[in-house]
């Protein structure tokens, strides 16, 4: 009998092969990174690839708080501009170590307003060999609205992004010339009120009396993105026992969100649940936080508020997509791509929605669009955990489904179709 010598791991790790990425990535995509230089953090986001629905690689953010002073000064100072470059210099290695094909540098409120921030993006262009976008305010509103529509199926409402310099609100759907600016980003507004949350709130409210925006449709949902407003959506999860630890699509009347937002901008935290799960930095600006969300809900006459994970970088990604790739669904694009990395044959998810289908018509079950939409999704995840012991095979179906980075957020009817 003739014995065949089987490959060992260490083999097949140490092998050449014609690509250096690991076969838990689709080798047709190309990965791109995008560098935010934000107000209060600067971020490293790499994706799998420019899709309808990017897989994160890496996600890594700086608290450098660029944009302290600046409202004061009208200058970056000097030592969070040093952190921030030394910042974006390790960003530039770790693109190149994951071989990112492009690599897309934006800059918001704090460079765009400091008078040395000319000197900073040349800094920067030196280090990464790359152009730094600089966004003007209606930029940065028109991408945070794309990034709503990157990460929801068909949203409707106001989107707001809440950063550390500026506050942007644009309507889902509308012109990219509708969105506005406004001056009230965490970082700033703490400074220009000298900390005070009264004086905070008499800002906010005489800046949104300004505001003149239409909402698209009746439903009145505002779409809240920034880290701050995640952070208090994240405190109002734990401080309610909510039992998932997702953030996007998390949903609460307004009128609630308002009453809870009023006992954070106390700024007494200690009644709190889950508080020391939030960053000593993020805590400090909290307070500011729940006051521009109390004002711009009440100014708008929000009805709901829903988090969104998705915004500027997702939207400026968004922004560079064919029409055509930008009507897929987001949500069978990303289990799709689950099906083809994680099943034994991703051919069989097809056929398995085609005949659940098929079988739901014979019986006489109507679905709804969502809900056909959520069995399709579930039929793509039906074998993702094949590896795993017969056993255990649902339960770590749930974790994936609970925890995977899915952008648009149906992770109970997924649960329960799976």
């Amino acid at each position: 009998m003739t014995r065949r010598k089987g490959l060992s791991i260490t083999a097949l790790l140490t092998r050449k092969q014609k690509t250096t990425e690991a076969q838990g990535r689709l080798r047709e995509r190309e990965p791109v990174a995008i560098i935010d230089i934000g107000s209060n953090s600067v971020r490293l986001v790499m994706y799998e690839g420019l899709t309808r629905s990017p897989a994160v690689l890496f996600n890594e953010k700086v608290l450098c708080g660029l944009g302290k002073g600046v409202a004061k000064t009208g200058k970056l100072d000097e030592t969070a501009s040093q952190r921030a470059l030394a910042t974006i210099t390790r960003f530039k290695h770790l693109v190149s170590q994951l071989g990112a094909k492009k690599l897309h540098i934006l800059a918001t409120a704090a460079v765009r307003d400091a008078d040395n921030g000319l000197k900073f993006i040349n800094e920067v262009e030196d280090i990464c060999s790359s152009k730094v976008k600089l966004l003007t305010g209606e930029m940065e509103a028109s991408y945070a609205g794309l990034g709503a529509s990157s990460g929801f199926y068909n949203p409707n409402g106001i989107v707001g992004d809440l950063g550390g310099g500026s506050m942007e609100l644009m309507p889902t759907g509308a012109k990219a010339d509708i969105g506005i600016t406004t001056p009230l980003g965490g970082l700033k507004l703490q400074e220009v009120s000298k900390n005070d949350i009264a004086q905070a709130s008499k800002i906010a409210r005489k800046e949104l009396s300004k505001v003149n925006l239409k909402w698209p449709g009746k439903r009145k949902c505002f779409y809240a993105i920034g880290g701050t407003w995640r952070s208090l959506a994240r405190l109002h999860m734990f401080d309610t026992g909510y039992p998932l630890d997702v953030v996007h699509g998390y949903s609460v009347k307004s009128k609630d969100y308002i009453e809870f937002c009023k006992r954070v901008a106390n700024g007494n935290f200690e009644d709190f649940a889950g508080i020391e799960e939030i960053s000593k930095n993020r805590q400090n600006l909290l307070p500011f936080g729940a006051v521009a969300m109390i004002e711009t809900l009440e100014c708008l006459g929000a009805k709901e508020v829903k988090m969104s994970a998705t915004g500027l970088r997702e939207g400026y990604l968004y922004s560079l997509l064919d029409e055509k790739i930008r009507q897929n669904d987001g949500l069978l694009e990303a289990t799709g791509e689950l099906a083809i990395l994680r099943s034994r044959s991703p051919q069989h998810s097809l056929e398995l929605a085609e005949w659940t289908g098929e079988a739901l018509t014979a019986i006489g079950v109507e679905e709804s669009e969502d809900e056909k939409r959520w069995r399709k999704a579930a039929c793509n995840l039906a074998d993702i955990s094949w590896r795993a012991a017969s056993d255990f095979r649902a339960e770590q179906s749930l974790g994936i489904i609970n925890n995977a980075g899915f952008i648009l957020r149906v992770l109970e009817n997924l649960i329960i179709w799976g």
